[in-house]
């Protein structure tokens, strides 16, 4: 009996001595080993030795833990150490650094194209993995900090490496991003950002403008897309490609998408109880949003709110969110479209998207992004693009809208290949509310110099 308890003492100090050097679920050395180890490393002549140290987020390792468990999470984590252990060399060093970063110490020169191309691969060797039966796509975020050119302390070559990741992480970058001096003052105001947003949502410094989606046949008005606008006391307007992304980074892109939605539904009402009849308001939903276990459920509780009629709303979600996660895609679509909400695919044509993966999904219309609009009248090739689309979105039984016309020639292409709706600058500006009710109200008349023949509205859509 004495010699099972002296035999499982033994062991229990053991795994303690082995606990505090390493991580027990991935075996990699914990960060107060990897520092020493590093330090140790990094001794002797500076120049004579270049040294890169990679941070590495695993971006998506708390989603895995809501879908599987501690168990899942951990097998993921497993499975990322063991995909770095098989492209590095044998003198490297691995860490992990709380949850769900890892750390690479790696010879490799800052000016070394070899190493900048060794320190890529460390990225690309993180490919799909299958964890408890299912594939899943590490989403990581990489910096990289370069010893001794951007520091000879550990310490700050891995809050450098840190600062690098981060900033992967706000751009989406697959490659792994180099730490530059400047980041610090990048970081700091993205934080300034994203604070003065959280003040701003508070003191109503946010706005939505409208803009008109017009029938390229009958030239009635099909409906409008809302867009967020930040109006800041300070800065004045800040720009949506500004804000959003940090917002996204954070709880702020639901409170943006849940203001937005509530806000377009009950200005179409008030529009509506005017007898100006907007047909149909147009919400941008970001992936981040979409990606909500609840989010359908809270699409269905505002349009409770407010008396309006949910064929009314159409929410728009971009083609990168049914490319990079199509199951999830086609589960929220299916599900707001059980609600009564339209779908739109909003820039079309920026990534790619499959054919059989539109086929499969419900969608009611297809956004031509701006980028093959301009200038279409004097490109062949872009006009014959396009006119593919149109027809693959006719196969599909999509509605088509032109985004971005602003010229008549651009106009006349769209009307010829057979676009079903139009939306730039040409037609309105995006407009505040009061601003976008005389639209409604001038446009039968202004929508003659188009060549368009009347100015009758769509079938109105019954409200509540």
């Amino acid at each position: 009996m004495l010699l099972d308890e002296d035999a499982d003492d033994a062991l229990d100090r053991q795994i303690l001595g082995y606990s505090q050097r390493y991580d027990i679920q991935t075996g990699l050395l914990n960060y107060p080993a990897f520092r020493v180890a590093l330090a140790a490393q990094l001794k002797g002549d500076p120049a004579a030795r270049e040294v890169a140290l990679i941070w590495i987020d695993l971006v998506n390792l708390r989603r895995e833990f809501t879908l599987w468990g501690w168990a899942g999470a951990e097998a993921l984590a497993r499975r990322v150490a063991g995909a770095l252990r098989s492209v590095v060399d044998a003198d490297a060093l691995l860490g992990r650094i709380g949850g769900r970063s890892f750390l690479v110490a790696m010879r490799a020169g800052k000016s070394d194209k070899d190493g900048r191309r060794r320190i890529q691969l460390v990225m690309d060797s993180l490919l799909p993995l299958r964890v408890h039966g299912s594939e899943i796509n590490p989403e990581v975020a990489a910096g990289v900090a370069f010893f001794p050119c951007d520091s000879e302390s550990v310490e700050e070559l891995v809050r450098f490496a840190s600062l690098a990741a981060t900033r992967a992480g706000y751009v989406r970058s697959r490659a792994v991003v180099a730490f530059h001096a400047g980041m610090n003052s990048l970081i700091m105001r993205d934080h300034l950002l994203e604070v003065e947003m959280r003040k701003g949502l508070e003191q109503d410094q946010f706005s939505l403008v409208y803009q008109p989606k017009v029938d390229l046949t009958t030239g009635q008005v099909l409906g409008a897309e809302a867009l967020i606008r930040w109006n800041h006391p300070g800065w004045g307007q800040v720009t949506p490609t500004e804000f959003i992304p940090i917002a996204e980074r954070s709880d702020l892109i639901h409170r943006i998408f849940d203001f937005s939605l509530r806000t377009a539904l009950e200005q179409t009402r008030r529009w509506n109880d005017l007898g100006l009849w907007l047909p149909m308001v147009a919400v941008n939903a970001s992936a981040v949003n979409v990606r909500r276990n609840d989010f359908a459920r809270s699409v269905r509780s505002i349009l409770g709110e407010i008396p309006i009629a949910p064929a009314q709303l159409e929410l728009e979600m971009t083609e990168s969110m049914a490319f990079d996660d199509e199951d999830l895609f086609t589960t929220r679509v299916r599900q707001l479209k059980a609600i009564g909400v339209s779908i739109a695919i909003d820039d079309f044509g920026t990534r790619y998207t499959g054919f059989n993966v539109l086929k499969r999904v419900p969608l009611n219309a297809m956004k031509i992004d701006q980028c093959f609009i301009r200038g279409i009248d004097r490109s062949q090739d872009m006009r014959a693009l396009c006119q593919t689309i149109v027809a693959m979105a006719r196969q599909l039984k999509l509605r088509t809208v032109a985004e971005g016309i602003e010229e008549r020639g651009e106009l006349e292409v769209m009307r010829q290949i057979g676009c079903d709706a139009g939306q730039g600058y040409l037609f309105q500006v995006p407009a505040p509310a009061e601003e976008f009710g005389v639209f409604l109200r001038e446009w039968p008349e202004r929508m003659r110099s188009f060549g368009f023949a009347d100015g009758r509205q769509a079938p109105a859509i019954d409200p509540l």
